[in-house]
């Protein structure tokens, strides 16, 4: 299997260098990034980590890759999120960041996940149960009621909300369009956004937050920047997806919006990532990038498990 053939690593390492983009300067608003732009991979700035860090939102992504490859069973996901929050397994040089949205340390702590609308606790996990679902339901998981048990079950480990879960459904199936037969992301969002729509907009009480969604996309104005919640992270994505046709121009335009810059980074990321391909990646970042090798290790060994699909 060639790197440049695997849609996992196109779509993991696309994902980290985002989240690695905007670890850097997370909480700062526009008019700073305006003054100071992020142009290239930088190191230190709000949490004081060397260059190519990345945060909670691909710790937690690899350690669902690692545990999905066995299938999807619920507790083993529990506690291999709770082996990176307690011993930093998959976690930058070992170390898991102390930046960590509430919800996913509540869940963690106490094993019972809470409702929390304004954050996006499911939704940074989602992308390797997108691949998983791919290769388990190909491109149908809303039209089967088990694919939306497994989802439901996946998303609500973290979040009991009903905004995480439209979100990450969305983001999930529009995934799914890319590693089946939508290949560019113009046709993959609307085809995503009408199949998860199919399901979430038919049904209570998803209905209104689907809506909701459609609204904030279809706004000219682009989501506050402060904004935590997942319908408007999803919104601000996709913006920035439909507005920059390519992976380096994507994702710094997100980062440059400031607020939670990592979790937009790495969530434009792990979408342009898996359109455009391995080549879209800059090299220079790749190499930047923290345990890169590691990264590319665990989705090639993810794609020979069986579970996932595989790029020969």
């Amino acid at each position: 299997m060639g790197i440049m053939e695997s849609r996992l690593i196109h779509g993991t390492v696309g994902f980290a260098i985002g989240d690695a983009l905007g670890l850097p300067v997370k909480g700062q608003n526009a008019a700073e990034l305006t003054a100071a732009p992020v142009t290239t991979m930088k190191g230190y700035g709000t949490f004081n980590q060397p260059a190519g860090t990345y945060s909670d939102e691909t710790g937690l992504a690899l350690v669902g890759l690692d545990a999905l490859q066995h299938g999807f069973d619920e507790q083993a996901l529990i506690k291999a999120y709770q082996a990176w929050f307690t011993a930093g397994k998959y976690a930058p040089y070992g170390k898991r960041s102390p930046d960590i949205w509430p919800s996913i340390e509540t869940a963690l702590k106490t094993g019972q996940s809470v409702a929390s609308p304004k954050e996006p606790g499911a939704l940074i996990r989602i992308l390797p149960f997108a691949f998983f679902a791919y290769q388990t339901f190909d491109t149908s998981l809303f039209q089967k009621a088990e694919g939306v048990k497994v989802l439901e079950t996946f998303v609500h480990i973290t979040n009991q909300d009903a905004e995480n879960l439209v979100a990450a459904g969305i983001y999930m199936q529009i995934a799914v369009e890319l590693l089946g037969a939508t290949p560019d992301l113009p046709s993959a969002i609307a085809t995503g956004i009408d199949k998860a729509g199919s399901y979430f907009g038919t049904t209570q009480p998803y209905q209104p937050i689907f809506e909701a969604f459609q609204a904030a996309l279809a706004d000219d104005k682009w989501p506050d920047g402060s904004a935590t919640d997942p319908i408007s992270l999803l919104a601000r994505t996709l913006k920035a997806l439909q507005s920059k046709p390519d992976y380096h121009d994507a994702v710094l335009q997100t980062v440059n919006q400031g607020g939670a810059t990592d979790t937009t980074g790495a969530l434009v990321g792990g979408l342009a990532g898996l359109a455009y391909g391995y080549t879209s990646l800059p090299h220079r970042w790749c190499l930047m990038l923290a345990e890169y090798a590691q990264i590319v290790d665990l989705c090639r060994q993810a794609e020979n498990s069986g579970f996932f699909p595989k790029y020969d």
